[in-house]
């Protein structure tokens, strides 16, 4: 097995070292407006500069500051939180039944096609549920409808541009007469032929058919593929907080993990893939290569990578989501800035504000906030 990242070399130093992100967009004009929010954000993450709440505990006798968050897609500290708390909303909504974890792909040479169209990237997302839905109507041999947690994925080890989409799905549905009809074996033959039509309907639909892209869809039509494109069954059967534990952390997540990242020497990036559990290797890129590869996967303002269709989708569930987040609204408006105190476990109320003005703090002559103010 390759060496893992310890403490050497992270995604945000990376970028910060040599100016490596700064020069990087004064040479690309052609950045989006989103990329360039969602990495500046995540270099000033938890940085005084940004302003911060200060508290004071009472019972310990401590003051206690507490920077502000960027809530970037590519921060890992702040997707950590963000994926615990979709996964607690989203485990509590779901229904107590089994679960399959299933995977859509379609073929490299399709990728590139459908690059940053998030019109077309949504409609796959809508076209894996019609595969689903579909199947298990015809092996249930009446009307059902599933329940589909979809979320987007669309970079794999190496940090190329790869979509494809992790799904959720209930074992099963509900009929016409609200009876549950469990639905343990669906056809995988008949769902990747589905798949693979679906899949070249939407794109289809959704890029200039040149000469190129014409001949590349009818081979795949009637020459390539002629099982269908591959659907892969990760896990089945299994309950809902294991499968949204696994899937979770695909959702806020950069494209290369930290622990990853093996070598930097202010040219070269050096990360380690595993393949395979019997078959490990290296990639090295130089700086501007994986700069390049990391903020490709960021999506566009707004976009949602996660979504809900069938029994899961917010007009089914609108009546439990009202109370979650009337609940939610009621909870955090008593005090919107309160935590926990981290020596004694007090609630703590913010006493201040300080922005960016105070980012070196208050002045060193006065011992406590509480002081200062008075």
């Amino acid at each position: 097995m390759l060496k893992t990242n310890t403490t050497e070399y992270f995604v945000r130093n990376i970028l910060i070292d040599n100016r490596n992100w700064e020069r990087y967009k004064s040479f690309h004009n052609d950045l989006r407006p989103e990329q360039i929010k969602e990495v500046d954000s995540m270099l000033i993450c938890n940085n005084p500069i940004k302003g911060y709440f200060w508290y004071y505990c009472d019972v310990c006798k401590r003051d206690i500051i507490r920077h502000l968050s960027c809530n970037s897609r590519i921060c890992p500290r702040c997707g950590t939180k963000y994926v615990n708390a979709w996964a607690t909303k989203t485990t509590n909504r779901m229904l107590n039944v089994d679960h399959n974890h299933i995977i859509f792909t379609m073929p490299d040479c399709l990728w590139p096609l459908i690059k940053n169209n998030y019109n077309c990237i949504k409609e796959l997302a809508e076209g894996t549920f019609k595969v689903i839905s579909e199947s298990m109507n015809q092996s249930a041999k009446q009307f059902i409808i599933p329940g589909m947690i979809n979320t987007l994925h669309t970079y794999g080890e190496d940090m190329k541009w790869n979509v494809h989409f992790h799904t959720i799905v209930t074992q099963g549905g509900m009929n016409k007469n609200n009876k549950w009809k469990s639905i343990t074996f669906i056809p995988y033959e008949i769902l990747r032929v589905k798949w693979k039509i679906y899949c070249l309907k939407i794109i289809k639909k959704n890029i200039p058919m040149n000469s190129n892209n014409q001949t590349l869809f009818e081979s795949l039509y009637y020459h390539e593929y002629r099982n269908g494109f591959n659907i892969r069954v990760v896990k089945s059967g299994i309950p809902k907080k294991e499968l949204i534990g696994y899937i979770a952390r695909y959702i806020r997540h950069p494209a290369i993990s930290n622990r990853r990242i093996i070598g930097y020497d202010k040219n070269v990036v050096t990360i380690s893939c595993d393949k395979k559990k019997d078959k490990s290797y290296t990639l090295s890129f130089t700086v501007e290569e994986f700069i390049t590869r990391l903020i490709q996967h960021i999506p566009e303002k707004n976009f949602k990578l996660t979504r809900s269709y069938g029994l899961y989708s917010r007009r089914k569930t609108k009546i439990k989501l009202k109370y979650f987040v009337q609940e939610s609204i009621l909870f955090y408006t008593k005090s919107q800035h309160s935590i926990e105190c981290p020596y004694c476990g007090k609630i703590l109320h913010v006493i201040e504000y300080f922005p960016p003005s105070f980012a070196s703090g208050p002045p060193l002559a006065i011992r406590n906030l509480t002081e200062w103010i008075s």
